[in-house]
């Protein structure tokens, strides 16, 4: 008897004034696995995806969290979707069948920003532009575009990969007439 105490782990209250000893816990008293890190269920797709289409995991993630916090039903209000927040034209463009998926979204996403990468020379700023308010605008003006959105999600993602370059904070007027301070002065 003292062993099968011993080696069940639990005892709970059945209802009625019976009692249940099990080992086995209730469905309501689990605690869910969460990551310590969101981006720990996405690490293998990402790293994949980076060494595939040569696009550093490490920028990766960053366009994630700034984009989903990894959230893969995640829907902006414009339309863009998933974790990379495609947008469905740029889904179907990229022939990702469903952009909720992680893995299709994550592998979309990152051919993406490969391409970009290609269009602009590497020019990181400007891939990260083009990822925000589209590459054709970004293409035309062959630069950021005065957007303060579109600005403050380039200045958000190069402060977290550039790492430590650190530029005087310049006041720019958008072409709205909106003072936008900024540490990128073009």
């Amino acid at each position: 008897m003292i062993w099968f105490l011993l080696c069940c782990q639990l005892t709970q209250n059945a209802g009625a004034g019976t009692v249940l000893i099990s080992n086995i816990p209730r469905a309501d008293s689990l605690v869910a696995f969460v990551p310590a890190d969101p981006a720990d269920a996405y690490n293998g797709w990402i790293e994949h995806y980076g060494r595939l289409y040569n696009v550093d995991p490490k920028l990766i993630r960053i366009v994630i969290d700034k984009e989903s916090q990894f959230n893969p039903k995640a829907v902006s209000r414009s339309g863009a979707i998933g974790l990379m927040q495609l947008m469905p034209e740029t889904a179907k463009a990229l022939d990702v069948q469903d952009p909720y998926d992680p893995a299709q979204n994550i592998e979309g996403g990152v051919r993406f920003l490969h391409s970009l990468f290609d269009m602009f020379d590497n020019d990181l700023e400007l891939v990260l532009a083009a990822y925000h308010a589209g590459p054709g605008l970004v293409k035309g003006l062959n630069r950021v575009p005065s957007i303060p959105e579109t600005i403050e999600y380039v200045d958000y993602i190069l402060s977290r990969y550039g790492g430590g370059q650190s530029h005087e904070i310049v006041v720019q007027v958008t072409e709205e007439g909106v003072p936008l301070f900024t540490n990128r002065p073009k």
